[in-house]
């Protein structure tokens, strides 16, 4: 594996520890979902890093601000559940632009 990699699965795990942001369904497919997060993320002017595989998906990005973000979806044979984990520097202002383009993309 690379160090790299590492490096992100192990802050993703992180993530995952701490209570999700928002959970909620779309009916849009798994991969649909996370190209349209993606997508929106990207336009906020961070890279976005996204993988879709099967019946799991997830998009991960991180901002010079110190926000880190992490969707995981998961198809539940209407659509996917999606749950959206962060954390953002305590000594910023909240910037809800993740989790809006996360809910503009339901």
């Amino acid at each position: 594996m690379l160090p790299g990699a590492l490096l992100a699965a192990c802050g993703a795990h992180g993530l995952r520890d701490t209570t999700p942001k928002l959970s909620s369904h779309t009916g849009k497919d798994v991969a649909a979902y996370v190209e349209c997060v993606r997508g929106k993320w990207d336009a906020l002017g961070v890279q976005a890093s996204a993988s879709a595989k099967d019946q799991e998906g997830r998009v991960s990005a991180s901002d010079k601000n110190g926000a880190r973000e992490l969707i995981q979806a998961t198809a539940d044979g209407t659509g996917a559940l999606v749950v959206l984990y962060e954390r953002q520097d305590r000594d910023k202002t909240y910037d809800p632009r993740y989790r809006d383009a996360a809910v503009g993309c339901l």
